[in-house]
């Protein structure tokens, strides 16, 4: 008993107090929830992408009016389904400076950019990629004219009759407004930019690309047996790379929660209510710390908007402190109390390889002398149990098993042996097994 009481005081110590033995890693819990989470690793899932493309170059011959809009830019980003960020790759040389090596740069290269699109049911992707063709490459732009194109494209052709002909349709096809392979349709670029941004701890992290232009366009593979959504596949190269950075509001990034955006802010949160209670993410102190964090933040005492919504979540937080009672502050800190010491217990005891929660009993870890080992001959002799080998060296290193002494335990087996503990001369503790006791049957007092 006294034993459970140290352990659970302990417990107690270690987490209300600067006593006891029984703590986390602080080292590692506060690496990632400090400064909250400063340094917790961001998510895959949160980020946000947005196509500026040239209104003028979507424009080209078969655009829909759709393209004249700033939705589709918006849109297009909301369908990407996966991207990486743009990254550098540096050449270097290595050097013989006098018999020293040494590192130079040479140049740098921007390693290509893969985007995959859903393809999505408006073919708002494929348009875009229609869009682009025809932009660059006049010869989905005069279809019927270029299957009449004749074999022959040379500039000038001498000889008469058939011939000549042929060359005056050449000549007529290729001087006329029909012309056919690359041949932009604007002079500028069909994207003015992309812009991918990682979203965390409501800031943005922004790459840009400069001059982007697609190398290469695969559309979705078709399969009768499969119901996977469809996808279409951009990769993109470029000229260069802006690095920015931001808090996140609407439209800014560009493009954010403009369309298809759910801007009500959830009962859950504080901006929608909260919760009347002291602790927790929705509860008083924690509406308390997100106004204060709301006023030292000097873009948000910037913005008239960003104010009016701060004033919300004081409001909410204001009448939510009016709700609390004394009993139920005490039944949170109970109830806090409570999960903190079982939670530990419970750790604790899986640490050790011991799930109370699956077992009817906990291992034994000090000597119980309720067992004892029969033999054929009748005879009866009590010994002391112990759940394995381990827990013999432990007993015999805590001063718990006499040089000599036999005990019972069990091999790895499962089966009850008798083994002799004995100390060599360096001090260390070891046993040996009867193997002919190997397979002795328990008898309990």
């Amino acid at each position: 008993m006294s034993k459970i009481s140290k352990f659970l005081g302990n417990v107690v110590g270690g987490i209300f107090g600067s006593e006891g033995d029984m703590k986390d890693y602080k080292h590692a819990a506060r690496l990632f929830t400090d400064d909250f989470m400063a340094l917790a690793p961001k998510v895959e899932f949160l980020y946000h992408v947005y196509f500026d493309i040239n209104k003028a170059a979507a424009r080209s011959p078969g655009a829909g009016v759709g393209w004249a809009k700033s939705e589709p830019n918006i849109e297009v980003g909301m369908l990407v389904k996966q991207c990486n960020i743009p990254g550098v790759q540096v050449s270097t040389e290595t050097k013989n400076q006098y018999g020293k090596k040494t590192n130079i740069q040479t140049q740098i290269q921007y390693t290509p950019v893969n985007i995959t699109f859903h393809d999505d049911n408006t073919n708002l992707i494929s348009s875009m990629w229609q869009q682009y063709f025809k932009n660059y490459y006049a010869d989905s732009n005069y279809p019927d004219e270029l299957a009449r194109q004749p074999t022959y494209n040379g500039k000038t052709v001498n000889g008469g009759g058939q011939r000549a002909a042929a060359a005056s349709q050449t000549q007529s096809l290729r001087q006329g407004k029909y012309s056919f392979g690359y041949d932009s349709f604007t002079s500028g670029h069909f994207f003015n930019k992309i812009s991918i941004y990682q979203l965390s701890r409501h800031r943005f992290y922004e790459y840009t690309l400069i001059n982007p232009i697609i190398q290469s366009w695969q559309g979705p593979n078709l399969n009768s047996a499969s119901s996977n959504p469809a996808e279409n596949q951009m990769i993109l190269i470029y000229e260069g790379i802006k690095y920015a950075e931001g808090r996140v509001d609407r439209n800014n990034p560009d493009g954010f929660a403009q369309l298809h955006y759910d801007s009500s802010p959830s009962p859950l949160s504080i901006m929608g209510g909260g919760s009347a209670s002291l602790f927790g993410s929705t509860g008083v102190l924690a509406g308390g710390l997100d106004v204060f964090g709301d006023l030292m933040d000097p873009n948000v005492r910037s913005n008239p908007l960003a104010l009016l919504g701060t004033a919300i979540k004081a409001k909410n937080t204001y009448e939510n402190a009016k709700k609390l009672t004394k009993e139920g502050i005490k039944n949170e800190v109970t109830s806090i109390a409570t999960g903190a010491i079982t939670n530990t217990i419970e750790d604790t005891v899986r640490i050790a390889g011991l799930n109370k929660s699956d077992q009817t009993r906990a291992t034994q870890t000090e000597t119980v002398e309720t067992d004892a080992i029969g033999f054929d001959d009748g005879d009866v002799t009590p010994y002391t149990y112990y759940e394995d080998g381990d827990a013999i060296f432990a007993a015999a290193e805590a001063g718990q098993i006499d040089d000599g002494e036999q005990v019972i335990f069990t091999n790895v087996l499962g089966q009850q042996e008798i083994a002799t503990v004995s100390r060599n001369s360096d001090g260390y503790w070891g046993y040996t097994v009867d193997p002919n006791q190997q397979n002795a049957t328990p008898v309990t007092n």
